[in-house]
């Protein structure tokens, strides 16, 4: 038997780069996988592909940017199955040099589908999680995290910059990260954040400036979204890592994280249940 046959993982952002690398593998360990998409066709090519190695597969609507589908996501989900082991938030944008937009739901674009998507996809489903325990939530964050800005979250205020704007999206996964760790202390569900290092050869630097390309390229030497898929898979079914949570990962590895403060966690989990809970 399959190390992880008989459990259930849904995976956002599954269609190309590392969530389509992360879903693969969990998979490949016997897993049945729940592709969490915007562009079905695309889920679709991947679940055939999924299938024809004999793992199971199944595509659902679920657009990052809206609140709306996101509920309606969780909603079918928890219609269909009762029980959910393991939730990796992957899906994530970089809009490079175009300029600031908002979302469905009038929130700065990046910050909506980058950061609420995380907050209310889990919210949603964390009464199965528990019921499923011991289960898992694996945030993919990102290693290029900066200009942390609670005051301006959507660039209300400051010069609207694509890259500060990412940079900030993946910090607040590490804050929301921790917030949830503290809060799950107990249940059997563990949060873990984690970076899958620098991957150039991924559509979410398809707006970057080829400049800046240059210089990631010679910076990540030649990272593979396999490689980089690699840590979340292990924090997703490792037998080691069942009760640890509230850390952050690279290359497997525990590694420190700049953005440990429990003021900041607290005021960012209040913004975002002020935006998704209106």
């Amino acid at each position: 038997m399959q190390p992880m046959q008989g459990k259930r993982a849904i995976i956002t952002g599954p269609t190309s780069g590392v969530g389509e690398k992360i879903a693969r593998q969990l998979a490949g360990l016997g897993m049945e996988v729940i592709l969490a998409c915007r562009d079905l066709e695309k889920g679709k090519r991947v679940a055939a592909e999924i299938a024809s190695d004999g793992a199971e597969a199944v595509v659902l609507p679920f657009e990052a940017s809206s609140q709306a589908s996101i509920r309606a996501f969780a909603e079918e989900f928890r219609r269909r199955y009762d029980r959910l082991d393991v939730l990796i938030n992957n899906a994530a944008g970089n809009r490079g040099t175009l300029p600031k937009i908002e979302g469905h739901d009038g929130i700065e674009l990046t910050f909506a589908v980058n950061v609420l998507a995380y907050f209310l996809l889990t919210q949603e489903l964390l009464d199965l999680l528990k019921t499923s325990a011991p289960a898992r939530i694996v945030n993919v964050a990102s290693s290029f995290a900066s200009d942390l800005d609670l005051d301006d979250l959507q660039f209300e205020r400051r010069p609207f910059e694509s890259f500060k704007a990412y940079a900030q999206s993946k910090a607040c996964d590490r804050l929301l990260t921790w917030a949830l760790a503290r809060r799950l202390a107990g249940t059997g569900v563990t949060a873990n954040a984690m970076t899958p290092g620098l991957i150039t050869a991924t559509r979410l630097y398809r707006n970057a400036p080829e400049e800046l390309m240059g210089r990631l390229r010679r910076y990540s030497g030649g990272r593979t979204s396999a490689q980089g898929a690699d840590t979340a898979v292990w924090l997703a079914s490792a037998p080691e890592l069942q009760e640890v949570s509230g850390k952050f990962f690279e290359e497997r590895q525990e590694v420190e994280c700049e953005f440990r403060n429990q003021e900041d966690e607290q005021k960012l989990w209040r913004i975002c249940e002020g935006l998704v809970y209106k």
